[in-house]
C-alpha cells in the first residue's frame, strides 16, 4: 500500500465533468454539459432541462431550430436555474484493512463519499472485497462509518474483477436521469483477473451507470475505466481526493433549465422530427439535440394531464351512475299471458333421474316412491340407513390389472370410459359415465346412471341407489371393485 494513503483527505473545489447518454439522445455536448430531458408537452413552448459544470448567463445565447435543410432562429427564450438538487447515488467497493491506520483510512474514505451523497438527496450501498464471504451494507449512513464501524477484516481478494462483479449483479438498472455511480478501490497494482475487464465494462454501460476508479496508476485500472467511459483517480496522488469529490459535488448541484417557443410553430398532431441546439459565442458553450412532434404522443401528453384526466374522468363516472339511476327498476315488458311459476316438488333434485330409473327399469309406483323416500332424505341431508366411514376406497380386482386402489376423497366420484371422470374404467363395456358414489355424511351412496350393461352390487343388479358397506363388490362391465372403508 502506498504511504500517501496515509495523507489526510482533501476538500472540495468548484470544477467537475460530467457526461451522460439519455433519451432524447444528445446530438453534440460540449465537455461539462449534458442534457437532461427535452419536454414538449406544452409545445410550441420547449423546455430543455441540462447540466453544466460551469455558471453562464443568458447574454449571447443563439437558439436554432432545424427541419430538412430549412433553420430558423429564436430570440424568445429563458434561462434559469431548477430549485431541486440532482440525487448522486453511490455504490461504493473498498478493500478490507491490514492494520490500524489503513482502517481509519478506509472509513474516513467512505464516511466522505457517503456524506457527499446525503447531502445531494442520494443513498449509498458498501461493499467489502473479499473472495470468500460477501459483505454488503444496504443504504448505510454516514454517521455510522465511525471508529465503532463493524469492518471485517479478510484477506486482501485476489480477483478484484470478480468481486465487482458480484457487487454489480445485486444493482438494478437506472432508468432515469439521476446520477448512479459505481466507486471501485483498489491497493493492487495488478489485478489477476484483468481478462474480465471488458465484459465488466460492458455491463456497467448495459445499467447505466457511471465509473470512478481509485486505484495506483496501471493499465488495468485506466483500461476499465476508459472502456466503461469512467474516471480513473491516483490513488497515490494527492490531488486526486480533491479532484474525485469536486466531481462529486458538482454532480448534485441543480439543472439549468431553458424553455424557448419554437421558431417552426408546427401541429402537434403530426409527425414531425425536429433538430435543434443552442450556443453562445463568448462562453464558447455549444449543445444540440432532437425531439419528435406525432399523433400518439401529443394524446398521451393530453390524456396525462390532469387538468384533463381528472374532469373527464370524474365525467364518465357520473354519466354512468345517472344511467345506471335511470335504469333502476326496469322490467322488459311480456306480451301474452302470464303463467304460473311451476312449483318444484321436495325431491325436485332427484325427479329427472327418478323418471329415468322408472322407465328403464318398470318399477312399480310403490317401489318408486321408496327411491323418492330415499332421494329426499339424502337432498334435506336426513339419517341414513348404513354405516358411516370417515375414510374409505375402491379396489379393483380385475386379473388384466395390478391390485390398484382409488381413495374417494371427493363428495361426488363418476366412474366411466370417459377421460373426465374420476376414476376412468379401460372397458368397451363401460359407458361414458355409467355410475357415481356419493359421500352423505360419510355414508357412500351408489348410483347407476342409466347405464345399458347396468351396475351390479354384490352380485344384483342395482335398480335404485344404495349405501355401501364394507367389502361391498361393485360390477361394472366386466370390471370388479371391492369397497372398503373404516
Amino acid at each position: 500500500m502506498e504511504n500517501n494513503l496515509r495523507k489526510p483527505l482533501y476538500y472540495f473545489s468548484n470544477w467537475t465533468f460530467l457526461f451522460l447518454v439519455l433519451i432524447p439522445s444528445v446530438l453534440f455536448a460540449e465537455p461539462g454539459l449534458s442534457l437532461r430531458s427535452v419536454d414538449t408537452g406544452s409545445y410550441p413552448e420547449v423546455k430543455i432541462r441540462f447540466h453544466s459544470n460551469h455558471s453562464f448567463e443568458s447574454q449571447g445565447f443563439v437558439i436554432s431550430e432545424q427541419m430538412g435543410s430549412n433553420s430558423r432562429l429564436t430570440d424568445s427564450f429563458h434561462l434559469h436555474k431548477t430549485e431541486v438538487k440532482n440525487p448522486v447515488h453511490l455504490y461504493i467497493s473498498i478493500p478490507s484493512y491490514t492494520n490500524a491506520e489503513d482502517r481509519r483510512w478506509l472509513i474516513q474514505l467512505a464516511n466522505q463519499l457517503v456524506k457527499v451523497s446525503e447531502q445531494s438527496g442520494g443513498t449509498s450501498k458498501l461493499q467489502i472485497q473479499s473472495d470468500e464471504n460477501k459483505h454488503f451494507f444496504e443504504r448505510i449512513r454516514s454517521n455510522v462509518l465511525d471508529i465503532s464501524f463493524p469492518f471485517p477484516k479478510v484477506p486482501p481478494p485476489n480477483y478484484p474483477i470478480r468481486n465487482w462483479e458480484n457487487f454489480l449483479a445485486g444493482i438494478k438498472k437506472n432508468q432515469t436521469t439521476e446520477d448512479h455511480i459505481l466507486v471501485f478501490v483498489s491497493f493492487s497494482p495488478e489485478w489477476q483477473d484483468r481478462f474480465e475487464i471488458p465484459e465488466l465494462a460492458k455491463r456497467i454501460r448495459e445499467k447505466n451507470l457511471q465509473l470512478i476508479v481509485l486505484a495506483p496508476s496501471s493499465l488495468e485500472a485506466t483500461k476499465l475505466a476508459s472502456y466503461a467511459n469512467g474516471r480513473h483517480y491516483p490513488i497515490s496522488k494527492p490531488n486526486s481526493y480533491s479532484e474525485l469529490f469536486s466531481y462529486l459535488r458538482a454532480l448534485g448541484e441543480t439543472d439549468y433549465e431553458l424553455i424557448y417557443v419554437s421558431p417552426w410553430k408546427l401541429s402537434r398532431w403530426k409527425t414531425n422530427f425536429v433538430s435543434g441546439g443552442f450556443a453562445t459565442g463568448d462562453q464558447g458553450i455549444r449543445l444540440e439535440f432532437q425531439y419528435e412532434l406525432s399523433f400518439l404522443k401529443s394524446l398521451y401528453l393530453h390524456l396525462s394531464d390532469p387538468l384533463f384526466f381528472f374532469p373527464v374522468s370524474f365525467f364518465l363516472i357520473f354519466l354512468c351512475l345517472a344511467a345506471l339511476y335511470y335504469l333502476r327498476g326496469y322490467e322488459e315488458p311480456r306480451p301474452g299471458l302470464v303463467t304460473l311459476p311451476n312449483q318444484e316438488s321436495d325431491f325436485s333434485e332427484r325427479k329427472e333421474e327418478l323418471e329415468v330409473y322408472d322407465r328403464m327399469y318398470g318399477e312399480t309406483m310403490e317401489k318408486a316412491a321408496r327411491d323418492r323416500e330415499i332421494a329426499v332424505a339424502i337432498a334435506e341431508k336426513e339419517s341414513l340407513p348404513g354405516v358411516s366411514y370417515s375414510y374409505a376406497v375402491l379396489m379393483r380386482k380385475d386379473s388384466n390389472h395390478n391390485p390398484i386402489q382409488y381413495v374417494l376423497q371427493f363428495d361426488e366420484v363418476t366412474i366411466g370410459s370417459w377421460e373426465s371422470n374420476h376414476l376412468v374404467l379401460d372397458d368397451p363395456n363401460v359407458a361414458g359415465i355409467h355410475a357415481k358414489i356419493k359421500n352423505k355424511k360419510g355414508k357412500y351412496i351408489l348410483f347407476d346412471c342409466v347405464s345399458e350393461t347396468g351396475v351390479y352390487l354384490n352380485g344384483k343388479k342395482l335398480l335404485r341407489p344404495k349405501v355401501l358397506h364394507n367389502l361391498d363388490e361393485i360390477q361394472i362391465g366386466k370390471t370388479i371393485l371391492s369397497f372398503r372403508g373404516r
